[in-house]
């Protein structure tokens, strides 16, 4: 049989631990250890700057294409010929006439200096000075009428020479030696291989996240690429919600063609949707502070999907108990 004291003294610690607060055992982990960085995409291409045909601009057979398809050419080079003989024949018709303009206009102002003395000598009417005056006009207008055909003879000529526009690969060869060639009749096209981007069509509501992103890739069949956006076209495409983004290779560009994915991942990290506690109608998360458990709601957070979070990476999570916990509660952690 126990004692009497050992009663009284179970009697006199009841009061104390009923006023004594339960506290309930959780598990916490560092928020920024278990934060989730969706990654988003869009189908992309890698695309040439300068994708060139090179056409005749005058008419005359070809007489020679001195590259072949796959050969590397330089700005300025000569790439192809025409038969020049008929556009030279015109250069040397408009020189002659020149030179006969430049006598005609030599003889005109010859005669005028010998009007202006007779008539200082009122041996010549003011009329036939008048005449000879407008006589020598006449003349040095049809001499600039002359040069300018010959600049214009001279600069068709010259387009007997099909030279590179910029570096380059030759691609494709259009025409051949022997053909008659017309105004736009194309030769060859020519590939800029260094003036490489990406282009990208991104949805409407991830092109925020891509404009933050802090890295972007331009994945292909057989590697990655780092790209950095360039710029993002003001044109909406009404039916698919997207845009379309232009971005530059920030080392080895893919090569022009090459089909792929622009990947990012979104910033700011997430919390994933299994950590989320729903509480009088909404989503969020509890923390521990100060030894208490303390809800924090998250408006944006929806069922099933990560929920964005502006908590600094070091709070405490609680994940184990979390769905037993109250907001206030005493809590301690294991």
């Amino acid at each position: 049989m126990m004692p009497r004291s050992f009663f009284n003294g179970v009697l006199l610690l009841l009061p104390a631990l009923a006023g004594a607060e339960a506290v309930l055992s959780v598990t916490t982990v560092e928020l920024g250890t278990v934060l989730v960085h969706p990654v988003r995409e869009a189908p992309a291409e890698a695309v040439a700057l300068n994708d060139t045909r090179l056409g005749a601009e005058i008419n005359g057979v070809i007489a020679a294409i001195d590259v072949a398809v796959g050969d590397r050419v330089e700005r300025g080079q000569v790439l192809a010929r025409l038969d020049c003989t008929p556009h030279e024949i015109k250069v040397a018709r408009a020189q002659a006439a020149l030179a006969a303009g430049r006598a005609t206009l030599e003889f005109s102002e010859l005669q005028l200096d010998n009007a202006r003395r007779l008539s200082a000598r009122r041996s010549i009417s003011q009329e036939e000075l008048d005449k000879r005056e407008a006589d020598a006009r006449t003349r040095k207008a049809e001499l600039d009428r002359l040069q300018a055909a010959l600049d214009a003879a001279e600069y068709t000529a010259s387009k007997c020479t099909i030279v590179a526009p910029l570096n380059a690969v030759v691609i494709e060869r259009i025409a051949s030696v022997g053909d008659y060639a017309v105004p736009g009749t194309e030769i060859l096209r020519l590939l800029d291989d260094e003036n490489i981007e990406v282009s990208a069509k991104v949805q409407e509501q991830d092109l925020g996240g891509l404009e933050a992103a802090a890295e972007v890739r331009f994945v292909g069949r057989l590697r990655d690429h780092p790209v950095r956006l360039r710029t993002v076209l003001p044109l909406l495409e009404r039916r698919l919600r997207t845009y379309e983004v232009r971005l530059r290779f920030v080392a080895e560009p893919a090569p022009p063609g090459a089909a792929g994915r622009l990947r990012w991942r979104v910033g700011g990290g997430r919390i994933p949707a299994d950590l989320l506690v729903r509480r009088d109608g909404g989503f969020g998360v509890f923390v521990l502070e100060d030894g208490r458990a303390r809800f924090q709601s998250l408006p944006e957070a929806r069922a099933g999907h990560p929920a964005a979070t502006s908590l600094a990476p070091t709070t405490r999570l609680i994940v184990d108990g979390r769905f037993r916990v109250e907001d206030g509660e005493a809590v301690r952690a294991d």
